[in-house]
């Protein structure tokens, strides 16, 4: 497996208007390990650093790459998402949600 961002994203959790309020992260290593949650706060600022982020999911035992992350100027505020749409709430589509 190749390096796919700095960091892999597996579970994400979000508030009722749809706005992440944390993620879990991995960093991208040659085997994927436990992660760490981080706030919506820390992951935007990380990403405003120049941070890469890329979505993981489970399938058949193995861990497979997702989509690249984005950070999206959305209504004077920004979104955090796996497309290029921008709209104000937060998507990171087939990311498992945290309970």
């Amino acid at each position: 497996m190749g390096k796919w961002a700095d960091y892999l994203i597996s579970a994400v959790k979000y508030d009722a208007d749809r706005r992440i309020i944390q993620v879990r992260q991995h960093p991208d290593s040659e085997e994927i390990r436990d992660g760490e949650l981080i706030d919506r706060q820390t992951l935007a600022t990380n990403m405003k650093k120049g941070t890469t982020y890329c979505t993981i999911f489970i399938s058949s035992s193995t861990w497979k790459r997702g989509d690249p992350i984005n950070l999206i100027k959305a209504e004077g505020d920004y979104s955090i998402r796996t497309d290029s749409n921008k709209v104000k709430y937060d998507n990171l589509k087939f990311v498992t949600e945290l309970e």
